[in-house]
């Protein structure tokens, strides 16, 4: 397995913990998030090791993977662990409240935004399948 396709696990990781320990927060479960909090706070200083002693190499296009994975799944892992709709979109982030406003007749505006996040998937899969090379 490449450099590119384990810092690019690694950054999913760090997604699926941001995600499930914001869930947790949201819960009133503080000690369990501040673990969870913890150990994401370690995987940072983890990676940043790793490149400042080149264990893993650098790439620009890792800002973009972390993006795109993040706009992909951290919003259903967090919905469905707190217990919303997986579809929820809520109206205190800003694409939440442009959703809103935008599908004023649409029934239930989290619907619009998988059109973003399977963009965002595809190409995230297919950069991890081609170890970030498929522009």
């Amino acid at each position: 397995m490449s450099e590119f396709k384990i810092f690019s696990l690694l950054l999913i990781v760090l997604v699926i913990w941001d995600a499930t320990g914001d869930a947790l927060r949201a819960k009133g479960k503080q000690i369990p998030h501040h673990l969870l909090e913890s150990v994401s706070v370690a995987l940072w200083l983890f990676l940043l090791v790793a490149l400042d002693r080149e264990w893993l190499k650098w790439h620009d296009r890792l800002i973009v993977m972390y993006i795109t994975i993040r706009i992909a799944i951290f919003d259903v892992i967090f919905n469905v662990i707190k217990g919303n709709k997986w579809s929820y979109v809520g109206e205190s982030s800003i694409y939440g409240k442009l959703l809103s406003w935008f599908s004023l007749k649409v029934k239930e505006p989290g619907h619009l935004i998988w059109v973003i996040r399977v963009i965002a998937l595809i190409w995230w899969v297919t950069w991890f399948w081609t170890d970030g090379g498929f522009r």
